[in-house]
């Protein structure tokens, strides 16, 4: 056999192997966690008495403010949630929330929380939700989140009930 017979074999061999033996696409995705502060304060609030005893409510509320991201970003937050509360017992909320970014970008969650009273009888709260949508480049976005916070001071020295959550966020872009 010729070398240049032997050549073409060769090189048929390799293109056929290469067609033959294609290896799993590598994935881009990868899991990522998040850290984030998010401060804010009470836009809308109202409630009603259920009546069956002394304070306890159902309601409504909406907050807005800024998170602040581990990755060194901020962003506007906004969250719409209701809530049903027993004044010393605590209760459970549920609420929609997003981080809109400067960009145009935002990231959607949905969420339930425990509500309680700490030491000074301020409002606590601690939940987990889920990643619902993601625009801009978040489009795409899976994950879900931990979080904890509450209110920074009683009402008579803060109207607008400021409040802080502190998350931990796992996701997933494509």
């Amino acid at each position: 056999m010729t070398n240049k017979k032997f050549a073409v074999l060769m090189s048929i061999f390799f293109w056929a192997i290469c067609f033959f033996f294609q290896g799993t696409p590598v994935s881009a995705s990868s899991t990522q966690v998040l850290q984030v502060d998010a401060t804010s304060y009470v836009v809308s609030s109202q409630w009603l008495p259920v009546g069956d005893e002394a304070g306890h409510v159902i309601g409504m509320q909406q907050r807005e403010g800024e998170a602040v991201l581990s990755s060194g970003e901020t962003a506007k937050y906004f969250t719409v949630s209701t809530f049903d509360s027993r004044r010393s017992k605590g209760g459970t909320s549920q609420g929609y929330s997003k981080f809109a970014f400067d960009d145009g970008s935002s990231i959607m969650f949905s969420w339930t929380a425990e509500i309680s009273r700490n030491q000074e009888g301020l409002s606590t709260n601690q939940g987990e939700g889920s990643i619902i949508k993601g625009t801009g480049r978040f489009e795409g976005i899976t994950g879900t989140s931990v979080f904890s916070g509450g209110q920074l001071k009683p009402a008579s020295e803060d109207s607008r009930l400021t409040a802080i959550q502190n998350a931990t966020i796992t996701y997933t872009l494509p």
